[in-house]
């Protein structure tokens, strides 16, 4: 306890320890707070500045590329959007059953902004780390803040802006007025051939090493080594194998129909990356205030042309393979409208 002799002393030195202990406690406040859903960009900032490697940035923040979208007939693309809604709608009717359609929605995967009244479900593999970027500067960052950042865009995003909702939270933003909601699919083999060749077959991602070892070990009796990188086919084997055990699959290969619940959310706009820069732009422009903040741009694409390449790969299965195969993603394919033909051909068998 501090004891003051002299009177004129306390009457200065009290008011200003005051003073100093306020100005500290509000610098905490200002470096460590972040408010839940949308953090300060700044704040944040700061903090990448203090971290004991500020150079050290993530892959994927140094592979945006800045595009510009095509010219578009928004009231078309508002036509094909409406048509492939209503089109999901009857088919989830007619290929789930009733048990299947009364599910509740898999809440934890889709990303909330109460900000531009935005709800979207992350489909891996389908323009996944592109609309994590965007919802992050939807979010407050700016693109200087996650240049900055080492973590991949799924941990920052999931860390410092945009908690798992419950199913009461998804339920009511959106049941939100004015609420969008929005996904993105794929032809659904060629976004399990991405998966493959970008978590499996390339060694570059170190966090899948262990699972490429665990998918090769039944493997190696055939082949007689182990390199710890698994063939497309030893790959395949082990989907099925997992399916057969009853385990869920991984987020990057797991089937749309469960991992997003399109049959048991009604998302006003089903986005196809086929065609993602005309629909991209639609709904960019369809949300307000969404243009100031998205710019047309990829983020970690990898410039393949999955129509050639995938005959490489699928190829390389048996029909009983491609046959299983299928049996997993056959609902992805008859919900969204996707046609398998190709790949029976690609194995000499008929669809």
């Amino acid at each position: 306890m501090v004891r003051c002799s002299l009177s004129a002393f306390c009457f200065l030195f009290i008011p200003i320890f005051v003073v100093m202990l306020l100005l500290s406690f509000s610098y905490e406040r200002v470096v460590r707070f972040e408010p839940q859903g949308v953090p300060d960009g700044q704040a944040f900032g700061r903090r990448l500045s203090m971290a004991k490697n500020p150079s050290k940035v993530a892959k994927w923040a140094s592979e945006v590329e800045d595009l510009s979208y095509p010219p578009v007939n928004l009231s078309s693309v508002a036509e094909t959007l409406r048509a492939r809604r209503v089109e999901v709608e009857d088919r989830c009717r007619r290929t789930l059953s009733a048990e299947d359609l009364a599910r509740a929605p898999n809440s934890k995967e889709f990303l909330i902004s109460g900000r531009f009244n935005l709800v979207w479900c992350n489909v891996f593999k389908a323009a996944s780390s592109t609309w994590l970027f965007n919802f992050l500067l939807m979010a407050g960052f700016t693109e200087k803040d996650l240049q900055k950042s080492s973590s991949s865009p799924v941990e920052l995003a999931r860390k410092q802006a945009y908690a798992r909702p419950s199913q009461d939270e998804l339920r009511a933003a959106l049941e939100n007025p004015g609420a969008t909601s929005f996904l993105i699919v794929r032809d659904p083999f060629e976004r399990l051939l991405s998966a493959y060749r970008d978590k499996i077959e390339s060694t570059k991602q170190k966090f899948y090493r262990t699972l490429r070892c665990q998918i090769q070990q039944k493997a190696v009796q055939r082949r007689g080594t182990r390199d710890c990188q698994p063939t497309f086919p030893e790959f395949v084997d082990y989907l099925l194998e997992e399916r057969a055990k009853g385990h869920a699959p991984n987020e990057h290969w797991a089937p749309y129909y469960s991992f997003c619940s399109p049959c048991q959310v009604a998302f006003d706009y089903v986005l196809r990356f086929e065609s993602l820069p005309q629909e991209e732009a639609f709904l960019v422009a369809k949300v307000p205030g969404l243009s100031a903040v998205v710019k047309p741009h990829k983020v970690h694409s990898s410039h393949t042309d999955y129509n050639a390449v995938t005959r490489q790969y699928f190829s390389k299965l048996s029909a009983l393979q491609l046959a299983k195969l299928y049996d997993i993603y056959r609902k992805d394919f008859v919900i969204f409208g996707y046609n398998a033909t190709r790949y029976w051909e690609y194995v000499g068998a008929v669809f």
